[in-house]
């Protein structure tokens, strides 16, 4: 999943808020959709500055070619990409 989005649990998590705003649209679920993902958006910045600190020019390839939060549909396809990165670990 990491060679698709590089942050694929808060995708993940994303989506299960999502469902559960479906799911039960009530007041609570519509003003904290927002309010969590802000924050989960905000960490995953947080972690990605961390990443660069400990792993340099490395992790700054991967961050221009992986996006955050939406894969990129080619990519979804391209399975060459996705093992490249799965071969680096």
């Amino acid at each position: 999943p990491y060679s698709y989005v590089r942050h694929p649990q808060y995708v993940g998590f994303f989506l299960v808020m999502l469902g559960f705003l479906v799911q039960w649209p009530t007041i609570l679920t519509l003003s904290m959709f927002p309010v969590l993902t802000g924050m989960y958006v905000r960490l995953a910045k947080t972690e990605e500055r961390e990443a660069v600190i400990e792993f340099g020019p490395t992790y700054k390839h991967y961050a221009r070619d992986v996006p955050a939060f939406v894969p990129r549909l080619g990519n979804l396809f391209n399975r060459s990409r996705a093992d490249h990165y799965a071969q680096d670990d």
